[in-house]
């Protein structure tokens, strides 16, 4: 993949692209279940072992399949395609997905760590939400709070969104956030 020449993307590309700055404000949402999968670990931002029977952590990356060994011992780590970690859960009512897919094309342009296996982010969250339509598990799905290179699939999906915005922390002068949907919420949550 070629890297992008926006002058923007200097911005983007401040280490490994994730959670980091929402983490604090997912974890509380994340139910205790029998078996913990996150579908694309990253730095496993959002990971808390004691909450999980069995926690699999799952990324494309060595350098994230790396880390997350070195970082949490106990958990399972694998290096799968997103697809066949989705498709061999989804239908598990005793499992939990946390799903957090790549959300713009230039991170992973000029980032040699991360994995990005798509030739846009709109294709991993079609995918993603074509299985999520007949999940049996219980799921949390993350996008930018502003869908910007999806196309509002997430906020149109017709599951329950929660945006979340960090109190201080800004990028391009906006809040850094976080659009959340679930299969666990419901309209008057």
């Amino acid at each position: 993949m070629e890297k992008s020449v926006k002058d923007s993307t200097h911005y983007l590309i401040k280490g490994y692209p994730g959670l980091e700055h929402t983490a604090e404000y997912i974890k509380p949402l994340i139910p205790p279940s029998d078996t913990y999968i996150e579908v694309f670990a990253g730095m496993g931002r959002t990971v808390e072992i004691e909450k999980h029977n069995t926690v699999v952590l799952n990324d494309m990356s060595d350098f994230a399949v790396k880390t997350l060994k070195e970082k949490f011992p106990t958990a399972i780590v694998t290096q799968l395609d997103y697809s066949e970690v989705i498709k061999n859960s989804y239908k598990d009512p005793d499992t939990f997905l946390f799903i957090d897919p790549p959300w713009r094309k230039n991170i992973y342009k000029n980032n040699a760590k991360p994995v990005f296996t798509h030739d846009s982010p709109i294709k991993y969250y079609d995918k993603i939400l074509f299985y999520l339509s007949d999940a049996k598990c219980k799921w949390i799905l993350c996008v930018d709070k502003d869908e910007h290179e999806i196309g509002s699939r997430v906020s149109r999906s017709g599951w329950v969104n929660k945006v979340y915005e960090h109190p201080t922390k800004k990028l391009y002068g906006r809040p850094i956030g976080v659009r959340l949907a679930s299969n666990m919420w419901s309209k008057n949550d």
